[in-house]
């Protein structure tokens, strides 16, 4: 596998990460992984913009209904990382990790074809059981996608192929949300999504065909198929790799924070800012790009080196941004107590207090950027040779408990509770200050 040198002996995708388009190694990862994040994101975001939207009124759901819904929805995706993590990890390292992508994609056609099923019939049952059964798939797909790409790149590409990766993750959730939440409240919308998700999903699986070799790197690992018991063991095993476990904790902080800001953002627009789907996707829109602008902005400043130092002020950023949403929220439509009707988006971007909303979200969004892929690309750097794959499960287990744990917290402070989801939103993002003194004495400690 030829790796691209200049000249001084670096890499030419450390100087230029858009020469990393250029290799084997790199673009068929990347477009696998792109459709696989835009598909996901088109099923979940027309299954929660039907449910709030189209299935609320028809079913006659209260508001905390739909809120509990949703976040049973959002549990449900992200349980599967929590059980099936560990034993894919070990998969992944006992295995071709190409190989492995071309059988996880083809289930997503599989999964897919279900789901085209399940919309058409608009059953609620079918659609939560499939929530289920996605967030298995992306789990199984994990460990492939960031175990390897230490095995494709060389230690100074990291930060630009995780920067690429990232940022077109996160930009891939974008077009999704927007995609799947816009296309199913059309006429014909259904049939439209459940024609596109499968097409998606055999785009994913044809480019997967392209990816280089990778195989294993250390002896076979024993698959422990009784998740639950795996799930405790791959934290146990990974728990004395101490730089590695550090980012990857941190990492789950910001999954339980991250869960929090997405779940709640189509009930944000419809009951606090009294605005239409549409407005909604903008919120995302503002959400998503500032994360991939974070993330590329993040690659700028390292130039190929692997550290932390953009995580603490990252962090504080969230913290920041997320006051200031709140507040802009709560300041937000004193005269639309008694408007029937949503806002559209050319009403709500007519309101000057609309862009404090947006404003705060963009802030807080970018400095998340900033925060997440150093340390993504601090774990999988430090993870051990050979074992990167189950170091990868282990990241997902944590990020999975983190958000599960997130769902239900939201869950019981909405709907038991009663706290304004604003207030949730400020209460998540603020543990971001605690976050930066973390890693900030942690980055100290590496320089």
């Amino acid at each position: 596998m030829a790796v691209e040198t200049t000249a001084t002996g670096g890499s030419e995708a450390a100087r230029n990460q858009f020469a990393l388009f250029r290799t084997r190694r790199f673009w068929p990862l990347f477009t696998v992984q792109f459709f696989g994040a835009f598909n996901d994101q088109t099923f979940k975001n027309a299954f929660v913009a039907l449910l709030t939207y189209r299935l609320a009124d028809r079913l006659a759901l209260s508001e905390g209904e739909v809120d509990a819904y949703v976040q049973i929805a959002a549990g449900l995706y992200i349980l599967p990382f929590a059980l099936c993590a560990a034993t894919a990890g070990q998969i992944a390292d006992g295995m071709d990790k190409a190989r492995m992508m071309r059988w996880v994609k083809f289930a997503e056609i599989v999964l897919m074809g279900i789901a085209a099923a399940a919309y058409l019939t608009q059953s609620l049952p079918i659609l939560f059981g499939l929530m289920f059964l996605m967030g298995a798939q992306s789990a199984f797909f994990a460990p492939i996608k960031y175990g390897v790409l230490p095995q494709y790149m060389r230690r100074d590409e990291m930060p630009a192929a995780n920067g690429l990766i990232q940022g077109a993750t996160f930009l891939a959730i974008l077009l999704g949300q927007i995609f799947g939440a816009k296309l199913v409240l059309t006429e014909g919308g259904v049939a439209g999504v459940s024609a596109a998700v499968v097409l998606i999903a055999v785009i994913g699986w044809i480019a997967s065909f392209a990816a280089p070799p990778a195989p294993p790197q250390g002896p076979r690992p024993k698959v422990n198929w009784v998740m639950p018991v795996a799930m405790v063991r791959i934290i146990a095993q990974c728990w004395g790799e101490k730089p590695a476990m550090f980012a990857m904790l941190a990492l789950g902080w910001f999954w339980f924070a991250g869960a929090t800001f997405l779940s709640l953002i189509f009930q944000i627009a419809k009951f606090s800012l009294l605005a239409s789907e549409n407005v909604a996707l903008i919120l995302l829109t503002s959400f998503s790009v500032g994360i991939a602008v974070g993330a590329v902005i993040y690659s700028v400043i390292v130039k190929g080196r692997v550290t932390l130092k953009t995580a603490p002020w990252g962090a504080a950023g969230i913290g920041v941004g997320a006051l200031g949403f709140c507040f802009a929220v709560r300041a937000y439509g004193g005269d639309l107590a008694d408007r029937a009707e949503l806002l559209t988006v050319g009403e709500f971007l007519a309101r000057w207090d609309a862009w404090p909303v947006l404003g705060a979200l963009i802030f807080m969004a970018m400095f998340a950027g900033l925060y997440v892929t150093p340390l993504n690309v601090e774990y999988q750097v430090k993870a051990p040779e050979g074992r990167k794959g189950r170091f990868v499960a282990c990241s997902n287990v944590i990020d999975s408990l983190s958000m599960v744990a997130s769902a239900g917290a939201a869950a019981v402070l909405i709907g038991l509770v009663g706290v304004p989801r604003e207030i949730v939103f400020a209460l998540a993002g603020a543990t971001g200050f605690i976050a930066a003194y973390v890693v900030w004495r942690r980055a100290r400690r590496e320089e």
